[in-house]
Order: structure tokens, then C-alpha cells, then sequence
């Protein structure tokens, strides 16, 4: 009944509180009467409640209104009916602001309550569910909202403060690289097509902070998460998540997401093939992690496609390291430790690419004269170094459009691994 009652009393209040204008232009003092005697009566009622009788009295201190305070204190002593609000209460329309307030927080109070033990979850939780903020769990989800129903509520009554974001979170290893710039430059573009906006998290190639990365981003209420893994050899369950989750270029070892990528193995037999078209026969593979299945995939193109044409794939010949220019530039070190007899190198991307032509031209290698070099990716600083570089292109808008297709279905329809491939392209200039 108190429940109930409350309710009702909520809402009288709160209509006689919008119109209160109306009643003082029509009725005068009478209507300002009206609603004072309804605000008094509540109170009356109601203040046994310790968390009435706090906020009611911290509002009147807020609002310094002593007099008003007399007058609706409930064992004042006065007829409800004959006495005048004070001129105090009159020219203080913060008070019945306060008050509705107050209403309003102890009725939501209360509903949070009734329904947390209905549905057997924390208050905490029920607030989350409904104000779309943090995680909550399918189970919880589903408990709070036969809770909600049993109770006879319906749900736009119930009280919410903030839609969640309607943001979506984009984890990169290497913000300096700037393929995953163009990527996220394109994924802006494309979420804010949709209504939503980016949330960039940049791991700087570390396991370890791309799993608090996601911890973060699930906590933060986004609604789903691009990711371009650090590592494919790490735990799957490190990657669970609350909400989609679509890896982006890189895939993950025994990971049951979907993932959208260029085929990177294709694409290393075009550069590989069209370098042998050349006359090239001495191919060095230099860069990139073994961790990484990018450089797996690629590798894999550069020794099957050597093999299918009848070259052996020399060790010696190949120089891992990092996709960064230094690791170019280094692995041009190593390789002339190793060997000075080789007369092309496929870089494992452009940036080691663009290091490795930058060391051969300090060591006098001339290039592509002596040595052909064909990066992947097609940033755009290949088209700025000396020579432009040839490189095999990844269709980085077209990858970020599929992904955004993936994600919106995972939201629609929770998510299903799947792998979705899209065709590389040789880009022809002057490095080879």
C-alpha cells in the first residue's frame, strides 16, 4: 500500500508543482493553498521515513527557507486548510523544486529496491541495467526484467539517468603506423554515419595493456569493439567480452570471433611473383613477428610461391624483426652480415620497406638498380620516399565498411565467427 501510495502522491505532487502558475493566475492564493496543504500532508504521512525527514530538512537548509520549514514541519500545530503559505515559501520556487526532488529520489529508491529483490541482483546492478552503464550479465538482464514485470511496472515509469554510450571502441597496437591511422580515420567516418562515435585505444604493441584496454572499454558501456590484436598467440579468453567484438587485419589463434582482413597470403605471392617477372631470383623476406599471423600469412605466400616456381627459399635470406621502419633498417644490417648476394627484398610492410631502401642507399646499394624492394600496404608515405615505392595495396576503406557490416550484425544478431577476406592489389612504381 505504501508503494502504491507513494506513487500516487509522487504524481499528485508533481502536477500540482507544474501547475502551480496556472492555479495562482485562476484561483489566486486559494490554488497556492492547494498545493501547500497537499506538500504538508505527504510529509505528515511520511516523515517516520528517516530518509524523508533527512532530505526534507537538508533541502529546507539549502534553501534557507526557516519559516516554510515551521509550516510544514508535520507536529506543527496549525489548521491545514486556514493557514496562508508564507511569503518566504511564495518567492521561493527553489523549495518546490527540492521537494519534488526528494519525491522523486525516494520513489526511485524504492522501485531500484523492490525490484534488485525480486530479481535477486544488488541495487547496483538494477541501476546499471536501466541507466545502460557497465555490464550487466544476459542472466541478470533477464531476472530484472521478469522482476520489472511481476512487479506490475511499466518500464518507461521507471526511473533512468543516462543512456549508455553510444560509442563504439577501437584497440590498435601502433598509432605511429600510419595504416592503422587510415584505418581509423575510415572507421570514424564510418560509425559517425551511424550515429556513433570512436573510442581509441592505442596498446603500443602490449598484450597485457590491450587486455585492460578491453577491461576498460566493457566497463565504459560502448557497444561493441574493433580490434586489431598486439599478438595471435595469445588466450582466447583473454579476449571475452560483454559486448561484439570483430578483429580487424590480424586474427587470433582458436578465437571464435569474427575477423575481416586482405588476404595477406595472396598478397605476398602477387609481390613475390611479380619480383621473379623481374628477373629477381635472390628474394630476401625481411620484418615483421612471428606472433603476429600477418607476418605468418605473408612469409607463407613468400616461400609457396618461391617453391611453386622451382627457387629454394634460403635462410639466410630471412630477417625477422619488427613492422617498424628500424626494423627495416636494422634487418639490412643483419642481412649483410649474412649474405651480400641477393638482388630483391619483400618487405614484411611498408614502413620496414621504406627502412630498408633508407640503409641500402647509406650503404650504397643502389635501388632498384641493384636491389628491388616491394613493401605492403600502401601508406602514403610510399609515395613520398626516393624511389616511390611498389607495394601491394590493402583496401583499407572497403575493410573498415565489412567490419562495420560484421559489427552492426553482431548487435542485431549476437556475434558468429566468420572470416571475411578481400582481394589485394600490386601497386607498380619505382622501387621495382
Amino acid at each position: 500500500m505504501g508503494t502504491v501510495f507513494t506513487e500516487k502522491a509522487c504524481t499528485v505532487w508533481h502536477d500540482l508543482f507544474i501547475l502551480r502558475s496556472p492555479l495562482r493566475s485562476l484561483c489566486g492564493a486559494p490554488g497556492l493553498v492547494v498545493a501547500d496543504v497537499v506538500c504538508r500532508h505527504f510529509i505528515r504521512c511520511f516523515h517516520h521515513l528517516p530518509f524523508i525527514s533527512e532530505l526534507f530538512h537538508d533541502s529546507l537548509r539549502a534553501c534557507n527557507l526557516s519559516n516554510t520549514k515551521a509550516a510544514f514541519h508535520p507536529t506543527t500545530k496549525r489548521s491545514g486548510l486556514s493557514q496562508q503559505p508564507s511569503e518566504n515559501s511564495r518567492k521561493n520556487p527553489c523549495f518546490y523544486a527540492k521537494i519534488s526532488v526528494i519525491f522523486y529520489q525516494v520513489f526511485n529508491v524504492v522501485r531500484l529496491k523492490d525490484i534488485a529483490e525480486k530479481a535477486g541482483v544488488s541495487i547496483a546492478t538494477v541501476s546499471k541495467f536501466l541507466s545502460g552503464k557497465g555490464s550487466v550479465s544476459p542472466a541478470a538482464e533477464e531476472r530484472i526484467r521478469q522482476a520489472i514485470e511481476s512487479l506490475g511496472l511499466k518500464a518507461e515509469n521507471i526511473p533512468r539517468r543516462k543512456n549508455s554510450l553510444k560509442a563504439i571502441g577501437v584497440v590498435i597496437p601502433d598509432i605511429e603506423n600510419p595504416f592503422f591511422s587510415s584505418m581509423v580515420k575510415s572507421l570514424e567516418l564510418l560509425l559517425f554515419r551511424y550515429g556513433f562515435f570512436l573510442l581509441l585505444c592505442n596498446t603500443e604493441n602490449d598484450v597485457g595493456l590491450e587486455e585492460h584496454f578491453i577491461h576498460y572499454l566493457n566497463k565504459s558501456g560502448v557497444k561493441g569493439i574493433f580490434l586489431v590484436p598486439a599478438s595471435s598467440t595469445r588466450r582466447a579468453q583473454s579476449l571475452s567480452s560483454s559486448v561484439p567484438v570483430v578483429l580487424l587485419d590480424r586474427g587470433v589463434q582458436s578465437a571464435d570471433l569474427p575477423l575481416v582482413a586482405t588476404n595477406h597470403y595472396q598478397g605476398a605471392r602477387i609481390a613475390v611473383s611479380y619480383l621473379l617477372q623481374k628477373g629477381r631470383q635472390r628474394i630476401a623476406f625481411v620484418g615483421g613477428r612471428r606472433d603476429v599471423n600477418v607476418y605468418e600469412e605473408r612469409f607463407r605466400g613468400y616461400r609457396d610461391e618461391l617453391s611453386e616456381r622451382g627457387f629454394e627459399v634460403d635462410p639466410n635470406l630471412i630477417v625477422e624483426g619488427d613492422f617498424s621502419f628500424h626494423g627495416g633498417y636494422h634487418a639490412i644490417d643483419v642481412l649483410l652480415t649474412r649474405t651480400r648476394s641477393f638482388d630483391a627484398i619483400f618487405a614484411a610492410n611498408d614502413l620496414v620497406a621504406l627502412g630498408a631502401i633508407e640503409r641500402c642507399q647509406e650503404k650504397g646499394i643502389r635501388v632498384p638498380d641493384e636491389v628491388a624492394v616491394v613493401g605492403f600496404d600502401d601508406i602514403w608515405l610510399s609515395r613520398l620516399s626516393h624511389p616511390r615505392l611498389t607495394t601491394v595495396r590493402q583496401p583499407v576503406y572497403e575493410l573498415c565498411r565489412e567490419a562495420m557490416v560484421v559489427l552492426l550484425e553482431s548487435l542485431n544478431r549476437g556475434v558468429r565467427p566468420e572470416l571475411r577476406l578481400l582481394e589485394p592489389q600490386l601497386v607498380i612504381r619505382e622501387s621495382c
